[in-house]
């Protein structure tokens, strides 16, 4: 059976359970449009909300953890083959090269507020085509494209893919490397700046087209994962905060409700409860 160049899916989980996405032979994105949920691939976790999204290349897979309960989680997958990618691409804007491109095989991403909604509404309309309607073919490629441009740009900056960019990217590898090394420690873009002698303007920018985050903001989800693992091994709460670095409880205890919706006492019973 021949293979479409491209397949739109959305999904709910009303209750809590977990479910193993394969891309096969498809760059596959995942967006969150409801809800809480955790992603796993290749053994590492990360979490996901309401209006992140996850990239998976070919030959690839992840889990998906959802919680369920009042808001059931809601969930679009895009799937598109490589030759598709290369039919939408142009002369200037190779969209295959630029999935490649993505330094990871798996990973959550998170999209200014403006690229989120416009990726949510374009992969809605897509699982939701009418194929008998006027100019559809048209209509869809040119959704498509879109979706797949504004998804590249919350990752990498598709603009900004080119060899020069080479150097800056293997810096950025090695301030990645310093912050989950010294994570627990007070990390800051003065002492960043100092020690890799760029300027914060500048790290503040890679962040952002690398991670889609500012660099305070990837720290502080860092170390509420940290914390997170430190709770499922049954560690006390009250110590949580300091192993994972946090100057304060009630620092932790805000940004820690605000990133996955529930307390970190709600989410050690969460997880004795087997949610």
């Amino acid at each position: 059976m021949e293979q479409k160049n491209y397949a739109a899916f959305q999904y709910s989980f009303p209750q809590a359970e977990s479910r193993c996405f394969r891309a096969g032979k498809h760059y596959a994105i995942y967006y969150l449009t409801r809800g809480y949920g955790l992603s796993e691939a290749a053994g590492r976790r990360q979490s996901c909300g309401a209006g992140d999204m996850v990239i998976v290349k070919p030959g690839e897979q992840m889990t998906m953890y959802f919680r369920g309960g009042e808001c059931p989680p809601e969930l679009l997958e895009v799937r598109v083959l490589p030759a598709y990618l290369k039919e939408l691409s142009d002369d200037g804007t190779d969209l295959e090269q630029g999935f490649s491109f993505v330094p990871f095989k798996t990973a959550v991403i998170h999209p200014e507020s403006q690229e989120s909604m416009l990726i949510r509404n374009i992969a809605t309309k897509l699982t939701e085509m009418d194929e008998n309607a006027y100019g559809h073919c048209l209509y869809e490629k040119n959704l498509v494209s879109i979706l797949l441009i504004l998804s590249l740009r919350a990752c990498v900056g598709v603009d900004k893919v080119h060899l020069s960019h080479k150097r800056k990217n293997i810096l950025m590898d090695d301030i990645f490397v310093y912050i989950r090394e010294h994570l627990t420690e007070e990390l800051t873009l003065e002492g960043l700046e100092r020690q890799f002698f760029v300027s914060r303007y500048h790290i503040c920018r890679e962040f952002k087209r690398l991670t889609g985050q500012t660099p305070h903001s990837y720290i502080v989800k860092a170390r509420l994962d940290l914390c997170r693992r430190y709770i499922a091994q049954g560690k006390p709460i009250r110590e949580v905060y300091q192993l994972g670095g946090f100057g304060g409880y009630n620092h932790f205890f805000r940004a820690f409700k605000k990133e996955y919706g529930v307390t970190p006492k709600g989410y050690y019973r969460n997880l004795q409860s087997g949610l």
